[in-house]
């Protein structure tokens, strides 16, 4: 287990050394070859990755004027230089995923699934609440940058129908 790159993972920013020492030993170190789907947007899903070698496209699939049509469309980049975890969601229990993920390159990504992180919890409940908190401000920061991102396109669409 690499600790030294884990410190780096803002999840774990709060955690000691020892408290990072004994959540790396339950995260598994799992693969992807390129062109592989890591997750897959609407289907049901209880884990979380953090991104350790390689990079990963975030994409969604959007829907045309006929509806009938979708395409996938790519939004976020991301590579391992970056020290990010996603798929945060997972982690609170089985839900619906909102993107898909795929693997970029070949890819080595640490996993840990809903069961296991609750465990965690259970046995160093300090630990959970620092890893839960960090995910909270997480999903705090995404829904922030979900709500400008409507506002930018009520705000288009409002000038492009009247002109």
């Amino acid at each position: 287990m690499d600790l030294a790159f884990l410190k780096k993972i803002t999840l774990f920013k709060e955690l000691a050394n020892k408290e990072l020492e004994f959540f790396a030993s339950k995260l598994k170190l799992v693969k992807f070859k390129q062109g592989e789907l890591i997750i897959k947007e609407n289907e049901i899903g209880d884990e979380m990755y953090i991104l350790y070698q390689g990079e990963v496209n975030i994409s969604k699939k959007m829907s045309m004027i006929d509806e009938q049509e979708k395409i996938d469309k790519t939004f976020i980049c991301l590579d391992a230089s970056m020290h990010v975890f996603f798929g945060e969601v997972g982690i609170l229990g089985e839900q619906k995923r909102t993107a898909n993920c795929q693997a970029k390159t070949d890819c080595q990504l640490y996993s840990i699934n809903h069961k296991i992180f609750m465990a965690i919890c259970n046995e160093q409940p300090q630990i959970g609440f620092k890893v839960m908190h960090e995910i909270s401000l997480q999903l705090s920061r995404l829904l922030e940058k979900t709500n400008q991102d409507v506002l930018k396109l009520t705000t288009a669409l409002i000038y492009a129908l009247k002109g």
